[in-house]
């Protein structure tokens, strides 16, 4: 913001988030709405005539704080949902870069849970915790909201755009077979990661050795056909890695959706289709649930107003209702409820990091009774 402006922050009685925060250039007046954007404005006219708002000056630092909280929570409301496959996120290396999603500095997703997943490029994801540190205050002054499904493949263009831009991709060969795909920094000759298969990337020195041993060739390539050998390379790694020890195949639509196992749209005890890949006992465990949990999900229909769920402690416990251990409900207005032990709904959080399953009225009487069951035990 600028410092020649003043800042003022129009405050509605009884509601925790401002109804704007309003900057005033000599005689111009623009206002930051819940529209989370800058437009012009003629709301500190409408302050005397509305009983219920209040009009404070503030300093910029104040100013920008109500910004960023604003946005933090409206983005939160719309798009933190429980009935969407993943909640997508941005992070932002300082927290007034919220303002503007092409300072995101990282994608970020939960499948489930508390489990975070960070976008690597290349169509990859890595296990994460950058929400975490930064919620817990390790990670000062960087900042996240929750994005929508459009703006997280937005993000994640952007992403794959920096990769792209700023690196050279090259498929090494051992006697013309592939055998990794390296990555290099363009400024940075020492920055070497290489991908054979394994979900790891590693730092290796593949290039200089490609130069130096007559069997082995590195041929600089696009990034899409960079995807496209990882991807083969993840098959050909995943079908010697999971030899022995198959429990079942986890199959996906297109060659580059193996790059993210988490991305399979069924698992199956034998191959199937063109693109299958073996999974072992807690990976078939794992993606079946979630698949169980995505189902549920695109199934969800209201009961009397409200989604319920069922809440568990782990991941592979929603395959059983019986292992539901709380009960909760979501109405239009996105008031959450919990069950109490005398069946009276009490207000409670929004379960971000919570195992949730929607159910369906023949589900919701069982859940009742269980819960009703768990909380006479405890």
């Amino acid at each position: 913001m600028s410092p020649e402006a003043r800042h003022l922050v129009i405050l509605v009685e009884g509601q925790e988030l401002p109804r704007a925060v309003v900057r005033l250039t000599g005689a111009v007046e623009e206002a930051f709405t819940h529209d989370l954007r800058w437009e012009p404005s003629d709301l500190l006219g409408r302050v005397p005539s509305e009983p219920d708002w209040t009009a404070r000056e503030v300093g910029v630092s104040d100013a920008n704080g109500f910004l960023v909280g604003m946005i933090r929570a409206i983005r939160s409301r719309d798009h933190e949902s429980e009935l969407t496959d993943y909640k997508y996120y941005a992070s932002f290396r300082d927290a007034l870069g919220v303002l503007d999603l092409a300072n995101a500095d990282r994608l970020l997703r939960r499948p489930e849970g508390g489990v975070e997943e960070e976008y690597a490029g290349h169509q990859t994801w890595e296990r994460g915790e950058k929400l975490h540190r930064i919620d817990s205050g390790q990670d000062k002054p960087e900042e996240y909201v929750a994005l929508s499904l459009v703006e997280a493949a937005q993000v994640k263009r952007l992403i794959d755009a920096h990769w792209d831009r700023g690196c050279t991709h090259h498929v090494v060969l051992v006697d013309k077979r592939p055998v990794a795909v390296v990555t290099r920094v363009a400024k940075d000759p020492d920055s070497e990661l290489a991908f054979t298969g394994d979900p790891e990337p590693q730092p290796s020195r593949l290039l200089a050795q490609a130069a130096r041993e007559p069997r082995m060739d590195a041929v600089q390539t696009s990034m899409a056909t960079a995807v496209e050998t990882m991807a083969r390379l993840s098959l050909r790694w995943r079908t010697e890695a999971r030899a022995g020890e198959t429990a079942g195949y986890a199959v996906f639509h297109q060659l580059t959706d193996v790059l993210d196992l988490d991305s399979a749209h069924a698992v199956v005890p034998e191959p199937q289709g063109r693109f299958s890949v073996p999974l072992n006992d807690s990976e078939k465990a794992g993606l079946t649930a979630r698949l169980h949990l995505r189902d549920a999900r695109r199934e969800a229909q209201p009961i009397d107003g409200h989604f319920y769920f069922a809440v568990f402690g782990l991941l592979h416990e929603v395959m059983d209702l019986d292992n539901a251990h709380s009960l909760l409900r979501v109405d239009g207005s996105q008031q959450w409820e919990a069950l109490q032990r005398d069946g009276q709904w009490l207000p409670t959080v929004k379960p971000r990091e919570l195992h949730t399953l929607p159910l369906t009225k023949s589900g919701l009487d069982r859940v009742t009774r269980q819960v009703a069951k768990e909380q006479l035990t405890r």
